[in-house]
Order: C-alpha cells, then structure tokens, then sequence
C-alpha cells in the first residue's frame, strides 16, 4: 500500500502521529507546527491512515464535514487487529511518523510489561525448584506455587535485587526505523530492538 499524501506530508516537514482514542478507534493525526493538516480515525488502523492521507490532500477539512457525512460517524475501535501496526495501537501504543536527514523516520512507542520467560516458568512447574532470572539489572525469583482454592499449580514472581530508577514491572520503550517511504520506516522499526526510555 502506498499512500501518496502521507508521503507528501512528510516531505512538507510534517508529523505523522497514530494512536488509539478512548473507544478503541484508530486515529492518525497529520500536523505541522500545531497545525492539523490531516485527520483519519476508523476502527482499524488501515483505514485511519487512508483517511488521513485523503484528508490531507483535500487540503484539511473540518471534521464534521466529513464524519457523519462523507464517512460514516465510527464510535468504537475493533478488538481484532489486522495488522501488526494495528496490534500495536490496540495495545494503547503510539506510532511517530517525521522526514530527517533525507530519510522517513518512524518511532514505535509504548509501555513493556515484565514477563518472565516461558522456559523459565515451564521448568518451575515441572520440578518445583526455584529459579532465579535477570532484565535490565534487575532480578526476580521465580517458585512454584499454587492458585488460591485450587490444587492447579502456578509460578509466583518477586523481585529481589531491584535496580536504581527502573520499574520492575513496566517501562516504556521505543523502536526506531529509517526508511525511504512511511511503510519501510515502518517495518524497519518492527524490526528494531526495543530501547527503554529511561524516565519517561
């Protein structure tokens, strides 16, 4: 899919922003110096980016002109992705779009949650023996126990060496990607390592 206003937009120096609104829509918001000059929203994310690659070409109009009239009125975002991109506004992840350096750039961001590995819990379960595991200098116990009112058995996790400034549980992170187009920025930051943002 190529979307030639997006690509002229970012051209004109302007931002591309994405993210998900309180009713699960996706919306994509084309401004420059505080100026919205594009605007699409759609249960999915596709959809929102052709909606603001339109509307950026039509020169920017003014929501109810076209929402309730042009296109339908949406309310509320689908729970079922459709693409990585969209998995990854649903998750209430945001996506940055901008030209630098004669390259599109694009900045996956979003909130990382601490998961202990499968291995790791797998074999807790399977001996019962406690395990001790490692992220971001931090460092958490993992031992086999048991659901409350039940025999099944479970894996409980705790940190016991912490580290100065970090979360244990949550933290923000950012993908980064270069590219010649909007989409191959796009899937050059899929392709990135996470990077935490420290402080954010």
């Amino acid at each position: 899919m190529r979307l030639d206003g997006l690509e002229q937009a970012l051209r004109e120096n302007c931002r591309i922003h994405g993210f998900r609104s309180g009713g699960g829509l996706r919306v994509v918001r084309i401004e420059q110096d505080g100026t919205l000059r594009g605007y699409g929203e759609h249960p999915h994310v596709e959809d929102a980016l052709a909606h603001a690659n339109e509307d950026f070409l039509a020169g920017g109009r003014p929501y109810k002109e076209v929402y309730g009239v042009l296109k339908p009125h949406y309310f509320t975002g689908e729970s079922t992705p459709t693409s990585d991109l969209d998995a990854w506004l649903l998750q209430g992840r945001t996506f940055d779009a901008y030209f630098e350096s004669d390259a599109v750039v694009v900045e996956l961001k979003g909130l990382h949650q601490v998961t202990v590995p499968e291995e790791i819990q797998k074999a807790v379960l399977e001996d019962g023996q406690t395990r001790f595991w490692e992220d971001r200098g931090i460092k958490y116990k993992i031992s086999w126990s048991r659901f409350p009112g039940s025999k099944k058995p479970c894996c409980t996790t705790e940190v016991v060496e912490p580290a100065e400034g970090k979360d244990e549980w949550f933290y923000n992170i950012v993908k980064l990607g270069e590219g010649s187009t909007f989409f191959e920025a796009l899937n050059a930051a899929y392709e990135a390592e996470e990077v935490e943002l420290v402080g954010a």
